[in-house]
């Protein structure tokens, strides 16, 4: 690689962190994936839920240790969440039993790089393997963490398996966080088995990644 390529790319990345640090909340909504961008394993998935994210909402999802405004002083501003799940009596479920039930990309809006960090560090990483064993404020009871490998990312990134205890099955969440400037992306996988499905929410990640990219440099 020459120096010029050096340079160039140096330009490039530059340009790019620029362009995502002016990014607004109400950009976060055209980051998330439409159904006609997730992966071929997941066609014919349907919206089930897609809404704004503030710390108030977050609060409520969590394990009922951080309120709204302990979010705040994290640095996180607010987000966007776009669900998908199987639909009710599609025919891939009646040729086969589907183990995948959801997916979903989220981006989330923070002050500072450095908040992103310390979230995937200690509100991703570190609450999730410190919670196991307790039940959150949805009623789901969280039975085991794995941290799992990953790499690829244009910045930093973790990813975990998550066992979640229901009244009537076991549901196994593979999920992956990045950073992007002061974003964070959120891509997850829903099974209702102890699998873990890292190739496919890599391959989900990525195409957040570079629709988070095309946003923010006004491509999409």
């Amino acid at each position: 690689m020459t120096t010029s390529d050096v340079q160039g790319q140096a330009s490039s990345s530059s340009a790019l962190l620029e362009a995502v640090h002016s990014v607004l909340a109400n950009e976060l909504q055209f980051m998330v994936l439409k159904a006609s961008q997730l992966p071929i394993e997941l066609a014919g998935f349907e919206v089930l839920r897609e809404s704004d994210l503030d710390n108030e909402i977050m609060a409520k999802h969590g394990f009922g240790q951080k309120a709204a405004d302990d979010l705040a002083k994290l640095g996180r501003i607010t987000g966007y969440v776009r669900e998908f799940v199987v639909p009710q009596g599609a025919p891939t479920l009646e040729e086969e039993p589907a183990e995948i039930v959801m997916a979903a990309t989220v981006v989330h809006l923070f002050e500072s790089e450095d908040s992103v960090k310390r979230w995937i560090d200690e509100s991703f990483v570190r609450d999730f393997r410190d919670n196991v064993g307790k039940e959150s404020n949805e009623g789901q009871t969280l039975q085991g963490v794995e941290i799992l490998e990953v790499d690829g990312f244009h910045d930093y990134a973790a990813s975990l398996l998550v066992l979640h205890e229901m009244p009537d099955a076991v549901l196994a969440s593979t999920i992956i966080d990045f950073r992007m400037g002061n974003l964070l992306g959120v891509a997850y996988v829903v099974a209702k088995s102890d699998v873990t499905l890292s190739a496919l929410t890599k391959e989900l990640a990525f195409a957040l990644e570079q629709q988070m990219v095309r946003v923010a440099l006004g491509a999409a």
